[in-house]
Parts: C-alpha cells; structure tokens; sequence
C-alpha cells in the first residue's frame, strides 16, 4: 500500500486513481497522520457493486424494476423564491415610484 500526502495526491490525482484502479490502495496522510485509504471496488460489475452495498446496508435494493411510465412523468419545475420583504425594505420608496 502506497501513503501519500493531500499535497502529493492532488498533484498525482489522476495517476493515483489509475493506480487503484488496477487495484492499489493508498492511504492519504495529513501531516504524517493517516486521515483516508482509497481503495479500488473489490466487484468488476456494476450489479455485483450495488449488491455489496446493499449487503452492507448502504442503499436499500428496489421493491420492483421501474417500468416505463415513470420515465414519461412530467419532471419537476424550478420555483422562483418568493420575494423576500427584506429586498423590498432596502428599496428607496422614490426610486420605485419614478419607475
């Protein structure tokens, strides 16, 4: 297992993360003091993945499989925050009216 420092890992970042993933770990240090290990996900498959964490009680597995009119449902729209009385307090009252 290779130690690195926060410093040393943001400047390798993406060579580090080649590295695990080939199967590496590397503990991160913070002034000499384990703080992190990163360490590559031990399933090749996604499935086998989510599986684990399940396993490990992490996520919560699906009660059935989604079927396709929950990707037809109308998606959620943005709502503007209502105007704040504070904003309106620091308006200078004659700047309004001339308006």
């Amino acid at each position: 297992m290779r130690s690195m420092g926060i410093a040393e890992l943001k400047a390798l970042l993406s060579e580090t993360l080649a590295r695990v993933k080939d199967g590496d770990e590397v503990l991160v240090t913070e002034h000499g003091r384990p703080i992190a290990r990163i360490l590559p996900l031990s399933a090749a498959l996604p499935a086998e993945a989510t599986q684990q964490l399940v396993r490990a009680g992490l996520v919560r597995a699906p009660e059935k499989p989604l079927d396709e009119t929950f990707w037809k449902l109308p998606r959620a729209k943005f709502r503007q925050p209502a105007h704040r009385r504070e904003d309106a307090e620091l308006e200078d009252p004659e700047l309004v009216e001339a308006v």
